[in-house]
Parts: C-alpha cells; structure tokens; sequence
C-alpha cells in the first residue's frame, strides 16, 4: 500500500490523502462486518463451551498457527488486492474498494498467523471486544502505511532484490514462535480453573 501510496502523496498530497482516507473508511466498514461475524460466532460457542474448553480450543488453534508459522505454510489465500483499479478508479474510491477488502482478511494474502490467532481468541474469549480489537487492527494497519507512505516520499525505498523474502522469513518464524509460547500459557491458564 505505501508503494501506491507514498507515490501517489508525491504528485498529489489531495489525492494521497483522499486514498489513505478511502483505506481506512473501507477498512473500518470490513472490520465493523468482519467483528459482527466474529461476535456472533464467538456469543454461540460461549453458550455451550464453558471458559476452560474455549481457552483449550485457543491453545489449539494458536498452536496449530504457529506450527504453521514455523513451517513457512501461513494460511491465507493466494490473492491481493485488484492491482487494475490503480488505473481505473479515482484515489478515494480505490482506497476504500482496497480498504474493505484488505479489512475483510479472508480475501487477501498474510505474512503471519498473527491475525487469526487473534480472530480465533477474540471469537472464543473477548467476544463482546470484536469491534475494538478488528477497528483497532484496521486503524493501526493504515496509521502504519500512512507513516510508511510519508516515509516513502522523504526517502526512496529500496529497489526489488532487497532483502525483503529474507526478512518474511525471519518475521514468520518470530511469530511462529511466539504463537507456540502464547498457546503455552493459554493452555496453563486453562488448567489454573
């Protein structure tokens, strides 16, 4: 995003703005439906699993992310964001079309379990605290490509061949573990009732 972006705050500060304001109007609609989703599910399975089952059930799922981390094999699907847009929509518009789908999370690609780990634990834990953590994780994630985007059109960013691939790998397996350590004290929590 801030490689569209930073550019974009180049040529124009009125179109950056109007892009970045689109990302995060987007961003919040998805998170507001995504966090009603979350809620919903989360309310049901609190009516028939008591509160040690639901952390069993977290320990597991974080488990089985991080492993997944660790093994380079996050799950997500194998598409970004519609790239013809760049060409075909206005900046305010393209932000909020991208905006919602990145929001939605199940439509794009994901450099960690980070996300569905905290998904699965807000769903089976902190239901009512949908809205907050999803809106929350929408305006951290523009705040950050805002900031990067500013960043961006004060300095060049590196060129392809950088690093970059290297840097996931190391950023997953980091995860990865601290997914395994998460679901370790999850499951000691569980235990403590």
């Amino acid at each position: 995003m801030a490689g569209v972006a930073g550019p974009m705050l180049e040529r124009s500060k009125a179109h950056g703005t109007r892009f970045l304001s689109g990302l995060l109007i987007g961003g919040l609609a998805a998170s507001s439906l995504v966090a009603t989703l979350v809620y919903a599910l989360g309310t049901m399975v609190s009516l028939v699993a008591p509160l040690p089952v639901r952390e069993v059930m977290t320990a597991a799922v974080v488990l089985a992310l991080g492993v997944a981390d660790l093994m380079n094999r996050t799950p997500h699907v194998w598409r970004q964001v519609p790239q013809a847009f760049v060409r075909s929509l206005p900046p305010g518009r393209l932000g909020l079309v991208w905006g919602f789908d990145l929001a939605l999370l199940f439509t794009t690609q994901k450099s960690t379990s980070l996300t569905w780990a905290t998904l699965a634990a807000t769903g089976l834990l902190f239901p009512t605290d949908s809205w907050l953590v999803l809106l929350t994780m929408t305006a951290v994630g523009v705040l950050t490509i805002v900031v990067r985007s500013v960043a961006f059109s004060l300095r060049r960013p590196p060129l392809a061949g950088d690093g970059s691939r290297s840097w996931f790998v190391v950023m997953r397996r980091t995860a990865g573990v601290s997914l395994l350590g998460i679901a370790a004290v999850t499951v000691v929590g569980a235990w403590s009732w």
